[in-house]
């Protein structure tokens, strides 16, 4: 007996070292995963990591923590840690494993929102080697906003406008203070003597549509704005038409979030490292699938057809939809709204594709609601001599070579085709800054 006793003994010693050796192995791995590490592999990029190399830290340091009190409590014969350390064993290196996959993959800017979809990451911070500009840094607040913090409440004696779009919005390619929401607050804070400070708060993400802004709408009352601008990029109109499967979409774009109802489901596909892992293998088969719907709803067509054409009726019927929605939002809430319509670079010297304006125009009059179109601003900024490009119209010149011949004219405003530079905002800031002059909200 004693003899069964002493070997019971000396297997439970030899089971709490190696447990107490696993958790110190565990533990020790946070000094090969660490931000100097990080920074050697990843360069510049590794602030685009940082937050999933920082929890690849805390559950090191919490798993080996567990593992050393487990052992502790096998050598002193607690005869539920002998079942508790196969659980140990197993559920540490799952998390673990998943923890590295998310090191080696990371996490996408936005995370998943089951009414919406997706929402930008609060805290998050990444890169803009998107633009050629890894020095410079992209950092989403506390509201999950690309803007700097402000508190809930209203100071007293501040001005608050709410931006209300997608990443032209957003400010895809720039720094917050590249945005028209921050260059329209410094442009306030120099003359306007009205309000003793200025706060454009920037709600817009990638890829968002008029029924996203709606529900972005509705949860951003609570900052109390005293006037909402409505960011619309041609492409809200085709966009849901791609990549949401309420409407026929692939249910996996370019963000990689999964679209699902469920919190839950969202969390583990989006958030984990076995779930990133399966959104690669995913987004391979829906690659092919998204490149077709592009060719059915490409916005170059979209913007030389009316409002009926077979093709994008549905398509605008919905966003019209859930525009005269915030519209009616904005009534209800007696705040004032204006529409900022976005161009694509080939509307500017092409008059025949700027149908979706006036569509935008006529909807946005039977609601009472002010336009400022951005069009003619950009055109006259891009091209001051329209007699020239008319002559290579006239010529026979596509589309395509009257942006190459301007080219350089045009990087210098827009990032992309749709997408705002730095100098392109500042357009986008003085334009609302005369409309806010105009209606008497600020002085000039």
């Amino acid at each position: 007996m004693h003899r069964v006793a002493t070997t019971i003994t000396r297997a439970r010693r030899q089971g709490a070292r190696l447990i107490s050796y696993i958790g110190l192995a565990i533990a020790g791995s946070a000094l090969l995963v660490n931000p100097l590490t990080l920074r050697w592999r990843r360069g510049l990029d590794a602030v685009n990591y940082s937050d999933v190399v920082w929890s690849y830290i805390f559950w090191a340091i919490v798993l080996g923590a567990v593992g050393y009190g487990l052992s502790r409590k096998i050598r002193k014969g607690k005869s539920w840690a002998d079942g508790a350390s196969l659980l140990y064993v197993l559920g540490a290196g799952i998390i673990m494993l998943d923890r590295l996959l998310l090191v080696y993959i990371g996490l996408t800017l936005w995370k998943h929102d089951p009414e919406v979809n997706y929402v930008q990451r609060a805290g998050a911070v990444r890169n803009l080697k998107i633009a050629d500009r890894p020095e410079d840094l992209i950092v989403i607040n506390a509201w999950g906003h690309h803007d700097t913090e402000f508190p809930e409440q209203k100071p007293e004696g501040e001005l608050r406008g709410l931006m209300l779009g997608d990443s032209v919005t957003m400010g895809y390619g720039v720094t917050y203070a590249e945005t028209f929401s921050a260059r329209l607050e410094e442009r306030l804070a120099e003359s306007d003597e009205k309000h003793s400070s200025h706060n454009m708060i920037n709600t817009g993400v990638h890829g968002y549509s008029t029924y996203q802004e709606l529900v972005i709408l509705e949860r951003s009352l609570k900052f109390d704005p005293d006037f909402i601008v409505i960011g619309f990029c041609m492409n809200d109109v085709t966009e849901p038409f791609i990549s949401d499967k309420d409407f026929g979409g692939t249910g996996l774009d370019y963000h990689g979030v999964t679209q699902t109802q469920s919190s839950l489901v969202g969390w583990l596909v989006n958030d984990t490292g076995f779930g990133r892992l399966t959104q690669r293998w995913a987004q391979r088969g829906k690659q092919i699938e998204r490149e077709k719907r592009h060719e059915i709803y490409n916005v170059v067509e979209m913007s030389r057809v009316a409002r009926d054409d077979p093709k994008y009726k549905e398509a605008w019927d919905v966003v019209l939809e859930y525009m005269g929605q915030i519209y009616k939002v904005a009534e209800r809430e007696d705040v004032p709204v204006v529409l900022a319509v976005f161009p694509f670079v080939h509307q500017l010297h092409d008059e025949t594709a700027r149908a979706p304006n006036r569509i935008l125009a006529e909807h946005a009059a039977e609601f009472g609601v002010e336009v400022v179109d951005m069009t003619v601003p950009f055109r006259d900024a891009i091209y001051p001599d329209m007699a020239a490009v008319q002559k290579m119209v006239d010529a026979g010149a596509t589309s395509e070579e009257i942006v190459e011949a301007h080219k350089e004219r045009i990087f210098e405003f827009f990032f992309d085709a749709d997408h705002f530079t730095g100098k392109g905002n500042a357009i986008v800031a003085e334009h609302l800054h005369g409309w806010l002059v105009d209606r008497g909200f600020v002085s000039g």
